[in-house]
């Protein structure tokens, strides 16, 4: 048995284990240098500042990255003109890590409407074995190495063509979507176990099942529906699948600046501070129109014409069984984060003070996505 730091896992001989805590090795007593690549999120009620990814140990156009899996809502703090904003992330293998930096760390923005920012990462000793992955810049923009797993027969004509079709599916596999399609990648480099492909919405037994803010997971998990929601577990219909038919693997290396947002839940645990959750952490996605392809030369996918980019993340409450299913379906949702959209220059720490205790929700026009309709049933 061994813990699997870059994704956040248990390994045994025959299975792969999943860490479903956080924090528990909080130990941020060591200074690193790197960049933080984030947005500025607006809501109903608030605005926050969401980490896309960290990147660490930069050696040339080289880096490592991290996948933050939680985050606390940050701290923005003004002195004279420095404005200073933090928050913590957890990482994978129950560690932590505290992020600083200010508005003079700016260093560019990225067409996603994200900002990158030279940072100060406070972490656990050799940071770099938490690492979810690596990545090259290409023309001043962080790219990500990212797999799709297939079937071997499916591999050689994306090889072959050079093009990547894209899926109507929503995340959770069972909603076809009408303006949008999206290519799916994960950092996972094998998808070898179950428990793999549920990190990837996908499941041998057509279902994952998700727990309630404030209840703890019963010792097993019954099929028995109404037992599992007197214990607060949502049982959730996801794509079933098999691991045989995703045994082929491409490596991509992808303009972080492509990827859709990821959707979030919100947690509100008994005596403890609010936190958001990242929904699916592992799974990467790319939006174009659906009925067209994107291409990749050798194996690199550039930003390109057909690319779709939405803005705007669905959180889901935690503490209602809709909230949990929310980021999976993606089309019942009653709440969402709007992305600020940024010029060239803007710098979002100083866009959050000069637009204090105002609306930024309620005006802003976003695309979001459409569904096919369902035919009722029986029909």
């Amino acid at each position: 048995m061994e813990i699997d730091k870059k994704f956040n896992r248990v390994k045994t001989k025959t299975e792969n284990f999943y860490i479903s805590t956080y924090g528990k090795n909080a130990d941020v007593s060591n200074l690193y240098q790197g960049k933080v690549k984030c947005k500025l999120l607006h809501s109903k009620d608030d605005s926050i500042v969401f980490p896309d990814q960290i990147f660490i140990a930069e050696k040339g156009t080289s880096f490592k990255w991290i996948q933050p899996l939680t985050f606390l809502v940050n701290l923005l703090v003004k002195d004279e003109e420095i404005i200073h904003c933090g928050f913590f992330v957890d990482i994978s293998a129950g560690n932590t890590l505290n992020v600083e930096f200010t508005n003079n760390d700016f260093v560019k923005n990225l067409p996603d409407n994200s900002a990158i920012y030279n940072c100060k990462i406070f972490g656990p000793k050799n940071i770099t074995d938490y690492a979810t992955g690596e990545g090259e810049v290409i023309d001043g923009i962080p790219h990500l190495y990212l797999y799709h797993h297939t079937l071997p027969r499916y591999k050689e004509l994306i090889l072959k063509s050079s093009e990547l079709k894209l899926s109507k599916w929503n995340i959770q596999g069972t909603k076809k979507l009408s303006n949008i399609g999206y290519f799916y990648l994960t950092a996972l480099n094998r998808i070898q176990v179950n428990n793999d492909l549920e990190q990837i919405a996908m499941s041998s037994r057509g279902a994952i099942y998700l727990l309630l803010d404030n209840y703890e997971y019963p010792k097993k998990i019954t099929f028995n529906k109404a037992e599992n929601i007197k214990n607060g577990v949502l049982e959730l219909k996801v794509y079933r699948e098999n691991t045989l038919n995703r045994k082929a693997s491409i490596k991509f290396l992808v303009d972080s600046s492509v990827i859709a947002p990821k959707h979030l839940w919100k947690h509100a645990p008994n005596n403890q501070p609010v936190f958001y959750e990242i929904c699916m952490p592992f799974i990467y996605r790319i939006g174009g129109e659906s009925e067209l392809t994107l291409g990749f030369k050798k194996d690199v996918i550039s930003n390109q014409k057909n690319i779709k980019m939405l803005d705007y993340q669905v959180v889901g409450l935690g503490n209602s069984f809709s909230g949990l299913e929310a980021p999976y379906d993606e089309e019942n949702t009653e709440h969402i984060f709007k992305i600020e959209k940024l010029n060239t220059d803007t710098n979002i720490l100083e866009f959050w003070f000069e637009n204090s205790n105002t609306d930024q929700f309620s005006e802003k026009i976003i695309d979001i996505q459409k569904f096919e309709k369902t035919p009722p049933d029986n029909v």
